[in-house]
């Protein structure tokens, strides 16, 4: 609720006016006034939890409004007379502010820890992820350096292309690194237009060197939609390389093109040994991979962290689909409007 606060404040007037309406149905089979402070101060405690200080500050205060109007004497006003009342009602705003403060810091708590956890991850990962890459470049360009006059010409091209290839992967680290951080933030603000989707994944494909891998399936008529081009295509490309790197050397990578009434749906489906069950839902995490096997190039569980994240962004959906073989996965882009679709 952070991105719309407004909805916390909707949440706590809706939360608070039903635990007071139900309270008050109580009242009618003799509910002690204890009962019915229960009730709200579990009320306060829920939208704590649910929402935000403010929030929880906004039901102790309306709680407190709605107790005065419909349980104490007189009655249907905000008069009270009572002692014992105003020492429950002067209870029950000391009650709901030191337990939403509480509820506060615990949460706040909750996300230093996930935050320290990230930062840790995150060096670790460097550290164990970077190390590969760079050995090879040193040890493809040191190679070439001592033993440069005496090599083949053709080991030394084979050299010389590990060594690029080497540090593709690690820019593509980078990249990745920089743009979960970026997303872990929500530091990323888009800059969309509409677009056919088709030049967007024909720019993707062209990155790759294993282009007879790559089979397309396009069943689109309309395939407008509003996105930022750059980074749908790094999406693209962290789904896409992640399918490669998991179907072995050969083995075919297809992408179908389709579209619904509301999406353009992209399905990248690969030859790999599949993600179980139960291990679907974690894909997506930051720094987790599932799948043992690989043609050798490693994982970083960042790519397709991150491209949830872009895809997210662009309010569409990614998520892993039933197959019979290896692994398919579904994105889903909303579809332009008509109207900026003939324009």
């Amino acid at each position: 609720m952070s991105k719309q606060p407004w909805l916390g404040y909707l949440a706590s007037v809706a939360i608070t006016c039903t635990a007071a309406g139900l309270a008050y149905l109580l009242d009618h089979w003799l509910l002690p006034t204890s009962g019915t402070v229960l009730i709200l101060q579990l009320a306060v405690l829920l939208i704590a939890f649910l929402t935000n200080f403010r929030a929880a500050l906004l039901a102790v205060v309306l709680a407190l409004l709605l107790f005065n109007f419909l349980f104490t004497e007189p009655r249907y006003s905000l008069h009270m007379t009572d002692i014992d009342e105003m020492v429950t009602a002067i209870v029950f705003i000391a009650v709901g502010v030191i337990t939403s403060h509480l509820v506060t810091l615990f949460r706040n708590q909750k996300e230093s820890l996930r935050q320290a956890q990230l930062r840790s991850n995150i060096l670790l990962s460097v550290s164990h992820d970077l190390r590969t890459p760079l050995a090879s470049v040193i040890g493809n360009l040191s190679t070439l350096q001592a033993y440069q006059e005496r090599l083949p010409e053709q080991e030394r091209a084979e050299l010389l292309q590990g060594a690029l290839d080497e540090s593709d992967r690690l820019h593509r680290y980078i990249e990745n690194l920089l743009q979960a951080t970026r997303l872990q933030h929500g530091e990323i603000r888009l800059t969309h237009a509409v677009q056919d989707i088709r030049p967007v994944i024909s720019k993707t494909l062209s990155r790759f060197a294993s282009q007879e891998r790559l089979l397309v399936k396009d069943n689109l008529q309309h395939a407008m939609v509003e996105v930022q081009s750059s980074l749908l295509e790094q999406a693209l490309f962290n789904v896409i390389d992640n399918a490669m790197r998991f179907s072995g050397e050969t083995a075919p990578v297809t992408l179908s093109l389709s579209e619904t009434d509301k999406f353009i749906v992209i399905d990248i489906k690969d030859e790999g040994p599949g993600i179980e069950t139960s291990k679907r839902s974690l894909v997506f995490n930051v720094f987790y991979s599932s799948r043992e096997k690989d043609s050798g190039t490693g994982g970083t569980g960042l790519g397709l962290s991150v491209a949830k994240g872009i895809i997210d962004i662009h309010n569409g959906h990614i998520g892993i689909e039933e197959s019979p073989d290896g692994c398919l996965v579904r994105i889903k882009l909303p579809r332009a409007n008509i109207t900026e679709e003939v324009s």
